[in-house]
């Protein structure tokens, strides 16, 4: 055995203790959520296809696929804020009715709201203006009402002080406010009438990729850039099963993009994986498309860790919250999902090994 220094080894020890410790509390100051789809409903029973639950088990839930009950939604919290999320952005859908929590798709979302357990758990709002469900100048004013009752709970996610709102799609807003001013006019009045409510403002987000006329994003008044996945990035030309890996190479080249577009700030979002050939049909033909291969608790760790440290070295061009978005928490019908499985499969605990944290109870 080598004569060791006893300084030199005390010194390395402390220096190595010290590293970790900034490692772990740097790991501890991001915020981590993922968004939450709400369609796993009895009364939205398409999206529970036959090749779903007999091809692909391991992503069948431990509550199974129905999951949109007040008990299990409730265990839902605890299983993701044990494992160390933050919050839940929740897929927000308008369908041009006053009582729109009777929806379905919203129907976790009231769940949280009742539900004893709410405090482990901060949300927020991911406007699904996307297909059928529109929002213009018509439905701003009811809309509009309606999240300003949802940023007054203490539980509200806030960026700035202020409650975050994000929505999925530019071009649906552009299309149906036809400009980007008067997307901008409704954004400042909702800001207004939040002010009015007590709150300091809103903070607006929207999902984007590079290719978006970065110009008319900033000309529309939003605060953020964010998104919802960046699945097609990764995919290699004449390829159908293409490793995570490339997903996780090819995000992190989009995140730094932004800062070189544009002002606005970024809000990374990691997309974990993507294979939707469960939905499969004659129209969008998933079984003949591209996904990703080599799903596992180890590749969300590495995915949510290339996050954090993205975060860590870009904390002058993100939130000062240091948020990281997930997609997603349970989009398993499209192979990004983090909930515990039956079959013992548990994405989730990849979360909690990049943050350092113990275990997933």
């Amino acid at each position: 055995m080598p004569n060791i220094n006893p300084l030199l080894f005390r010194t390395t020890f402390i220096a190595l203790f010290i590293s970790s410790f900034l490692s772990l509390s740097t790991v501890a100051q991001v915020q981590v959520g993922a968004y939450y789809f709400g369609g796993w409903s009895e009364k939205i029973p398409n999206h529970i296809t036959p090749a779903l639950k007999n091809e692909f088990k391991d992503r069948e839930p431990i509550w199974g696929y129905i999951t949109n009950t007040q008990k299990i939604v409730d265990e839902q919290i605890v299983q993701a804020a044990n494992a160390g999320l933050s919050f839940f952005s929740f897929c927000w859908y308008y369908y041009h009715e006053k009582r729109y929590n009777d929806r379905e798709l919203n129907m976790p979302i009231t769940r949280y709201l009742q539900s004893p357990y709410k405090n482990k758990l901060k949300f927020c709002f991911m406007v699904a203006n996307h297909g059928e469900v529109k929002i213009g100048p018509v439905q701003f004013p009811i809309v509009k009402d309606l999240w300003l009752n949802a940023f007054k709970d203490p539980q509200y996610l806030q960026v700035n002080g202020k409650p975050l709102l994000i929505f999925f799609e530019f071009y649906s807003l552009l299309k149906e406010f036809g400009s980007a001013p008067k997307i901008r006019a409704a954004f400042d009045d909702l800001r207004a009438e939040a002010v009015r409510a007590g709150l300091k403002g809103v903070t607006i987000a929207i999902c984007a990729g590079p290719q978006e006329e970065i110009k008319k994003l900033e000309e529309s008044g939003f605060d953020l850039i964010t998104g919802y996945n960046y699945h097609s990035s990764g995919f290699a030309r004449g390829v159908q099963a293409n490793p995570i890996t490339n997903m996780q190479q090819a995000e992190q080249k989009i995140w730094s993009t932004f800062p070189k577009l544009t002002k606005i700030p970024y809000m990374p979002v990691v997309t974990l994986g993507w294979d939707p050939r469960p939905w499969s049909n004659d129209g969008n033909k998933y079984l003949e498309k591209p996904y990703y291969k080599g799903y596992s608790a180890n590749s969300v760790m590495k995915s949510v860790s290339n996050g954090i440290r993205w975060i860590n070295k870009n904390s002058h061009n993100t939130t000062k919250e240091k948020i990281l978005l997930l997609y997603a928490w349970n989009e398993n019908g499209e192979g990004a999902w983090l909930t515990p499985g039956k079959t013992g499969f548990t994405p989730l605990k990849g979360v909690t090994r990049a943050l350092g944290l113990k275990s997933v109870n």
